[in-house]
């Protein structure tokens, strides 16, 4: 549905709803229960949705990237406290949307063969704390082929992605003593044309507890430089013994 309340400007000609570039997607009937809650079969819905978005988005000729999300906390301050997630076609690329250009190979498809960061991995997708995380236990999850957006994923493959996000967003409840921190649940896509991108799905985690210094602050707000109190490799050993007891202990 569209936003009530657009971040960007409406496109091209027609009706008003052809014309929105932010939609709102909803994605559960319950007030209070987000996708960590629900069946791993809502977050497929999920991506499918976005998916099937993104592509009447990209129709519109000014729109040059698609950014879908989900934000979780009274952090943010919702407008809606319904689940939802939001999407936003853009007319220009942003810059870290270019990211796995920008080295080679590609930065997510090297993320495989770097065991000490892994989390989880099945044959079509994978979890994995990135070196390049800008936060304590910021993971993204990722398909295991080099692909460039939820349209080009196979049903395996959407399927697959989609139970390693659910099984992320369980990891960073439980990684908290079981209370759901504030979050950003980011679906970087390719932008228009882009085939050389490799979609990653981004769950950044944004609570500060005892085993971190810091919160974002001057550097990382003024310059984009992110100094991360929690090195990459710690909070992937840390994530794979929350998901070893989880398997132990299931609930």
């Amino acid at each position: 549905m569209p936003s009530k309340h657009p971040m960007i400007g409406t496109a091209g000609s027609g009706s008003p709803e052809q014309e929105q570039r932010h939609w709102v997607i909803v994605y559960g009937d319950s007030h209070s229960r987000r996708l960590a809650d629900l069946p791993p079969a809502v977050t497929r819905g999920f991506l499918e949705a976005i998916s099937q978005a993104s592509s009447c988005l990209f129709g519109h000729p000014s729109v040059q990237a698609v950014f879908a999300f989900e934000s979780v906390g009274d952090h943010f301050g919702p407008t809606v406290a319904h689940p939802h997630g939001q999407l936003i076609g853009l007319p220009f690329v942003p810059r870290r949307l270019t990211l796995t250009q920008a080295a080679a190979p590609c930065a997510v498809c090297d993320c495989v063969s770097r065991r000490e960061l892994a989390v989880m991995a099945t044959e079509l997708a994978f979890v994995q704390v990135p070196s390049w995380s800008r936060l304590p236990f910021e993971m993204i999850i990722a398909p295991v082929a080099h692909r460039p957006d939820l349209a080009s994923l196979s049903a395996e493959e959407i399927a697959a992605l989609a139970g390693c996000v659910h099984t992320g967003l369980r990891l960073c409840r439980s990684t908290y003593g079981d209370q759901m921190p504030p979050y950003l649940l980011n679906v970087m896509q390719a932008p228009k044309g882009d085939r050389s991108h490799h979609l990653r799905v981004e769950l950044v985690p944004l609570h500060k507890d005892e085993r971190t210094l810091k919160r974002p602050g001057g550097m990382e707000l003024g310059l984009g430089i992110y100094l991360n109190p929690l090195l990459p490799e710690v909070a992937a050993d840390i994530l794979r013994g929350v998901l070893a007891q989880a398997r132990r202990n299931p609930s």
